[in-house]
């Protein structure tokens, strides 16, 4: 037997099964065309008009939003983490002495008073409690999200205790002991 032939018959029969398969790439492409490219213009102003713009960013510049008065807060003075309680009462908190100290307690027992106070994660998040009042991500990170509130923003000192008096005014409303998240009795 003739290995050529051998070769022949067998380049044959593999022409003729792409032939009947269709082992093509398919339709050969057309060329595209490539569109113009597009050049972004820049209008030339004159002296005047330029005198506007500067004068019109000028007084966006100078507007500015009055400052936030943090009401003054009798039955603060002498408690824990005093510097604190302003803001507590700015966002929601009672002016009461009673509620003060033990919020007072709550801030200098879990931050030290320290707004920015994170206690670190075993599961790779930056921070398991955040804030002065050391909200736990893992109790409350659904809430915070129904809030609008993240992480970052617990380390806000209005955010962390608006969202304690959220916590603590929940509860109480509810008739459950307010201070409990923080083990604290109501008693």
């Amino acid at each position: 037997m003739n290995p050529y032939k051998i070769l022949i018959g067998s380049a044959a029969l593999w022409l003729a099964a792409i032939a009947l398969l269709g082992g093509g790439g398919g339709a050969i492409p057309q060329s595209t065309t490539i569109a113009p490219p597009v050049y972004n213009t820049v209008d030339i102003l004159t002296p005047e008009q330029t005198v506007e713009r500067l004068e019109a960013l000028q007084m966006a510049e100078t507007t500015t939003t009055a400052p936030v008065q943090i009401p003054p807060v009798v039955n603060a003075e002498g408690l824990k983490c005093e510097q604190w309680l302003p803001t507590a009462v700015l966002a929601g908190w009672p002016d009461d002495r009673q509620t003060l100290k033990k919020l007072g307690a709550i801030i200098m027992r879990e931050s030290a008073c320290d707004p920015t106070a994170c206690a670190p994660s075993d599961s790779g998040r930056p921070c398991r409690d955040y804030g002065l009042v050391q909200g736990n991500w893992y109790a409350h990170h659904k809430w915070w999200a129904e809030l609008g509130i993240t992480p970052e923003q617990m380390f806000d000192p209005y955010t962390n205790l608006h969202w304690a008096w959220l916590l603590y005014s929940g509860r109480e409303a509810k008739g459950q002991c307010g201070w409990q998240p923080w083990a604290l009795d109501c008693a």
